[in-house]
């Protein structure tokens, strides 16, 4: 009988994340009214912070919001093991 295949394991990674202000002209302060995640666009409470880490060469950055979720999904998965 043969083995199932499993799918390739591709490790994790940072996204993309765009905070925007969507407005006609330019301004002098951003005030974001637009939150995309890797390209898609993702809405978020009007009373919501964006709180984003401290930006610096030495340091990943994080960035912590509060958004609507459409679907929620937790499960496990297995995972490919490697191949010797």
């Amino acid at each position: 009988m043969a083995r199932p295949r499993l799918k390739p394991v591709v490790r994790a990674q940072g996204a993309d994340i765009e905070i925007v202000e969507r407005s006609p002209g330019s301004e002098l302060a951003i005030i974001p009214n637009t939150v995309r995640i890797n390209g898609t666009e993702v809405h978020i409470p009007a009373d919501s912070a964006i709180d984003i880490s401290e930006i610096s060469s030495d340091a990943v950055v994080t960035v912590t919001l509060t958004m609507f979720v459409r679907t929620l999904s937790i499960r496990h998965e297995p995972a490919e093991l490697p191949q010797t």
